[in-house]
């Protein structure tokens, strides 16, 4: 399946098609924290935004069927499987970077200076990146 199958895209606009690919907020929630590393499936679960178990488990193999996430199973115990983002699901960070600074800077709610400026660096950090791949 191709990111522009029928089963993903309603239409040939590329924003439908992005909406259409992750379907709602807990997917982006759960790259977020995979950000950080791998996680098996009790630890996605205990996020802050309290996500059921069988959304969770209706994300995560959705994710892993669209080639964001991989599914690993643990060598020392079968029953355990872990979660990592993909090269797909880690060029996802600077769009929600972007999306977190949006409203960071776009409502009246307050947010802790050290939050925002992390925020803000690691963007700086993707965009040297870039730059510096791509110059």
């Amino acid at each position: 399946m191709t990111d522009h199958s029928p089963e993903i895209c309603r239409s040939e606009c590329l924003l439908n098609g992005a909406l259409e690919f992750f379907g709602d907020c807990w997917s982006l929630l759960i790259v977020r924290d995979l950000l950080q590393g791998p996680k098996q499936f009790s630890q996605i679960l205990r996020m802050e935004e309290g996500i059921s178990t069988g959304t969770l488990t209706n994300r995560l193999s959705r994710l892993v069927s669209l080639g964001v996430l991989a599914r690993q199973v643990c060598e020392n115990d079968r029953r355990a499987v872990s979660y990592e983002l993909t090269d797909k699901g880690r060029a996802l960070e600077p769009v929600l970077l972007e999306m977190a600074l949006w409203m960071a800077e776009h409502t009246d709610t307050e947010f802790p200076p050290e939050d925002l400026e992390m925020l803000h660096g690691r963007a700086r950090e993707i965009c040297q990146t870039r730059m510096n791949r791509d110059g």
